[in-house]
């Protein structure tokens, strides 16, 4: 019993001591001694001389003392493949300790760098305590610099491509496997879906056939974080209030100007609390409000309550149609919508059972938006246009919980943007774009 009790605490601990570091992007080395490498190709200004720096966030993998040692080299090789010289600088990480910041800088290669045709830039380590599976320095976001510039290393996330269990352009001596906790001796890659440069992958990549002076393709694709606002959250909070607390369905208008044409049908259950605020002010505008009915007043097979819109328009040839549909018998959606300017054209939907939000403003001339948001997903979307010529079509869709912000201005040139966000594992995208290309800036984003 007493043998059983030690080896279940022995797992306890195993789990705690693995799981401390378990993060996005990373290796994990085990307990021999392994190489982890990539190659990059020297261009004629690199050959000149300079200043290379390699850094790496390294943690101990875990286990137990003594520390896991680690060696970060740059090995410079000639044409024929033959070392040159070795630049290294040795650490041994402490147990239990946050990842720090490891480098080593190598200056003219370490004497000339006339005949150097590529650097092999490798990680070289193992779990100072010997135990079984994966506890071995913990790397994560590996950065090699020229001359002070941009990280040129490919793939620097650690990412996976296609099925592959190994980091596509990095190379370990012990190969490569799951993470594994009680055995193996390859290392293991952390990525939970990271992809190789943002999802540009390039068969060279990584190797001495690569691209001279370092990985120069696309960069990663930035990550964003497109959430409500304060500001946006107190105001939404606000009107939903106001809304709760009325006894049934509300419209309130206030229109002035020439030949607006406004249909507006709210809820088709007893009991519901749909709620228009409308403001118009200007020519020829047309609206077809909805909320619990189809644009063409048919009605949907199921069909909830609790939606909130406040529009305000002002300009002239305006054509606006919204449509919110479902909801759920507590919560439905959000839509806030400002137009100014002429001949915009705004079509709407949110539809689905997942509240959805959304912030419209529209400032100048024949913008032209198109928003699609649907499904179980809790999808936010903020969209502010200012200027003329803007064409964005949104599409959110999906059982994931989507998020965007896009903000176009036009400073010389129009802005045209396609974005598809769907399925179930939750998006984000924001982009501020300034456009100054007479000819037009065009941006596509489909996700996954």
């Amino acid at each position: 019993m007493a043998t059983r009790l030690l080896t279940l605490l022995k797992i306890s601990l195993l789990l705690i001591c693995f799981n401390a570091y378990a993060v996005d992007n990373a290796i994990k080395m085990a307990y021999n001694f392994t190489t982890v490498s990539q190659t990059v190709v020297f261009d004629s200004a690199m050959q000149s001389g300079g200043t290379l720096t390699l850094s790496a966030q390294i943690a101990d993998g875990g286990g137990r003392n003594p520390g896991d040692p680690i060696t970060l080299k740059l090995v410079f090789y000639n044409s024929s493949n033959a070392v040159i010289t070795t630049v290294q600088q040795a650490y041994t990480m402490v147990l239990g300790a946050a990842a720090s910041t490891y480098s080593v800088t190598a200056t003219n290669c370490g004497g000339s760098c006339a005949s150097v045709a590529y650097v092999s830039v490798q990680f070289y380590g193992k779990d100072g305590g010997f135990w079984a599976g994966n506890y071995g320095p913990y790397i994560q976001s590996p950065v090699l610099t020229y001359n002070g510039g941009g990280n040129i290393l490919y793939n620097p996330q650690f990412g996976i491509y296609n099925t592959n269990t190994y980091a596509q352009g990095w190379t370990s001596s012990a190969g490569w496997q799951n993470c594994a906790l009680y055995s193996g001796a390859a290392t293991c890659v952390i990525d939970n879906g990271a992809q190789v440069n943002g999802g540009t992958y390039s068969a060279t990549g990584g190797t001495t056939s690569g691209t001279s002076g370092g990985y120069t393709a696309a960069p990663a694709a930035p990550t964003y974080s497109s959430s409500i606002t304060t500001e946006q959250q107190s105001r939404k909070t606000s009107e939903s209030a106001q809304r709760t607390s009325q006894s049934g369905n509300g419209i309130y208008i206030d229109q002035i100007g020439d030949n607006n044409n406004i249909t507006i049908r709210q809820g088709i259950t007893i009991g519901g609390k749909n709620r228009i605020e409308l403001y118009a002010n200007g020519n020829n505008n047309t609206l077809n409000l909805n909320q619990g009915y189809n644009a063409d007043g048919s009605i949907p097979i199921s069909e909830f309550n609790n939606h909130y819109q406040y529009l305000n328009i002002s300009g002239a040839s305006n054509n606006v149609t919204t449509k919110q549909i479902n909801g759920t018998s507590t919560v439905g959606h959000f839509m806030e919508t400002t137009i100014s300017g002429n001949t915009n054209t705004i079509n709407a939907t949110q539809q689905g059972t997942g509240s959805k939000t959304l912030f419209l403003n529209v400032n100048g001339g024949s913008n032209g938006v198109t928003v699609n948001q649907k499904e179980g997903g809790q999808h936010y979307l903020d969209l502010s246009l200012t200027g003329n010529g803007h064409t964005v079509n949104a599409t959110q869709q999906g059982t994931g919980n989507h998020a965007a912000t896009i903000s176009f201005t036009n400073s010389g040139g129009a802005s045209t943007l396609n974005m598809n966000q769907s399925g179930s594992t939750n998006q984000t995208y924001s982009i501020n774009q300034s456009c100054a290309n007479a000819s037009g800036c065009s941006t596509t984003i489909t996700q996954p």
